[in-house]
């Protein structure tokens, strides 16, 4: 990591004020067979592991009967976690989890598969959190008071963050050490996502309280194995209300990184600022496939996505008709991206990989 990124920098950005134009090219993703699930299904992340499988989460059974304009009688559902193989899904037991709910995080990373979840709703809270040890999850006792949000595990540990409170206390991240918690302050307003290239090299991207100390910002911190410190984040228009959602650390310099409305790269002095092809107005999730080009899909539902950025150019990517594909991940080594994706109904969920 170049010294530049520890200190405050003369950043310099290839801003382009027009959205980019995307051009087709025969990216096309296919479905792969469900596993069995219960009516009213919902697939809410997905990742893949190191050792060539992929792994999805999710809930399945609920249901919400309309009174009104409330919901009369409303069920979580039960939650859903299976692994591709190759050829076939597994479903792996949950230890210790209780009641209703869904599975709402997977992370993989090193051997290491974890996943978070809980109710949703207004009075929802996630408070799962489990470890795969090879045949089962079993329940991790989470940070004493933490409400989980982010979850992420990688050459720098596994780590998770609290929900944001916003009464001006200073953000916390949690690291896990052997069978405890370390806590450590983070300089953002909230968290988002967390992604490690080595143990002392470490991303975080969230939010900052914005310059009239109204709305949002970008902002992104570094973790050097020690402590988190802030770096200069790109130099998004100011007018914008925007956060960081998703980071994607390449190497020591070549860091990828989106917002809501922009995808930024870092080179190790500079950052560049792309804004988000035409037609897609709000991002929600960001992969790099193996051959270094960034992915990025959709947070709204029936805009298109997702699309590859390469050479200076978007590239829609063709999905069966009628899905909407929202959480992407690229499967290591390789230039696959694996994705969940939903019909307009909500019990038609969809796992589809690039062809």
């Amino acid at each position: 990591m170049k010294r530049a990124l520890a200190c405050a920098v003369a950043v310099t950005a290839a801003l382009l004020s027009a959205p980019a134009t995307a051009h087709a090219d025969g990216d096309a993703f296919t479905s792969v067979p469900l596993p069995f699930l219960w009516p009213r299904a919902e697939l809410q992340d997905v990742a893949a592991d190191d050792s060539g499988g992929v792994w999805i989460g999710g809930a399945q059974g609920a249901y919400c009967v309309m009174w009104f304009d409330t919901c009369g009688l409303f069920s979580n559902g039960s939650p859903v976690v299976r692994r591709w193989n190759g050829s076939a899904w597994t479903e792996y037991s949950l230890k210790g989890w209780t009641g209703q709910g869904q599975i709402r995080s997977i992370t993989s990373s090193g051997g290491e598969t974890w996943v978070g979840g809980g109710t949703f709703g207004p009075s929802g809270s996630s408070d799962y959190l489990a470890r795969f040890d090879g045949t089962a999850f079993q329940k991790v006792d989470k940070p004493t008071g933490v409400d989980l949000d982010v979850i992420s595990t990688g050459p720098a540990g596994t780590w998770v963050s609290q929900i944001a409170v916003g009464d001006g206390s200073p953000f916390r991240l949690h690291k896990r050490t052997g069978s405890t918690w370390t806590g450590y302050d983070l300089p953002l307003r909230s968290a988002s996502d967390l992604q490690a290239l080595t143990a002392t090299d470490a991303w975080a991207v969230g939010s900052r309280y914005g310059d009239s100390g109204e709305g949002t910002a970008p902002a992104i911190a570094h973790y050097d194995g020690s402590a988190w410190t802030s770096v200069t984040p790109p130099p998004t228009p100011a007018d914008v209300d925007d956060s960081f959602v998703k980071v994607a650390p390449v190497g020591a310099d070549d860091v990828w990184a989106l917002t809501r409305k922009y995808l930024t790269h870092w080179n190790g002095a500079d950052w560049t600022v792309v804004p988000l092809p035409d037609g897609l107005t709000s991002a929600g999730d960001l992969a790099v496939d193996g051959n270094g080009a960034p992915w990025v899909a959709s947070s709204q539902d029936g805009a298109p996505s997702p699309y590859r950025y390469s050479g200076g150019t978007w590239h829609p990517a063709a999905l069966p008709a009628g899905l909407a594909m929202h959480d992407i991940t690229a499967m290591p080594g390789t230039s696959a991206i694996w994705g969940v994706a939903h019909k307009a109904g909500p019990s038609d969920p969809a796992v589809l990989k690039n062809s």
